[in-house]
């Protein structure tokens, strides 16, 4: 029996722009939704680097998979940890998330337990001179 539960190997915390009433002021802020949320991040199309005149960058699509239960929006900041459910966090990087897609159970399933999101993830960074 599959369970995508077993298949989640990643986390990711989620960040979002939120209002933030300020006086009489209403400014816009990045917060933390939720964190450690398990997923698991594939089929990504892993590019080369991208050159101009003053700076490299990177620019790739991945999709991510996690429980329906999780709140992503699109536009959502997603910072991700590749294995950190296995104790294995190599690499840490942020994407943006594209609209969620849901799959649910059909009464009756045949296989449970494959419910999930999908949600298409666009990663853009300018490459870093110098590691810190």
């Amino acid at each position: 029996m599959m369970d995508f539960r077993a298949w989640y190997t990643d986390t990711v915390d989620i960040y979002r722009v939120v209002s933030v009433k300020d006086g009489n002021l209403t400014r816009h802020e990045r917060k933390l939704i939720s964190s450690g949320i398990a997923c698991r991040m594939y089929q990504s199309d892993s590019k080369a680097p991208t050159m101009s005149q003053d700076a490299a960058s990177i620019k790739e699509e991945s999709k991510l998979a996690c429980d329906n239960s999780v709140d992503i929006q699109a536009g959502d900041e997603l910072i991700l940890r590749r294995g950190a459910k296995l104790g294995q966090s190599h690499e840490t990087f942020r994407a943006f998330a594209g609209d969620p897609n849901h799959y649910y159970e059909p009464f009756g399933a045949v296989i449970p337990g494959l419910a999930h999101q999908q949600v298409k993830l666009l990663k853009q960074e300018r490459i870093q001179g110098e590691a810190e």
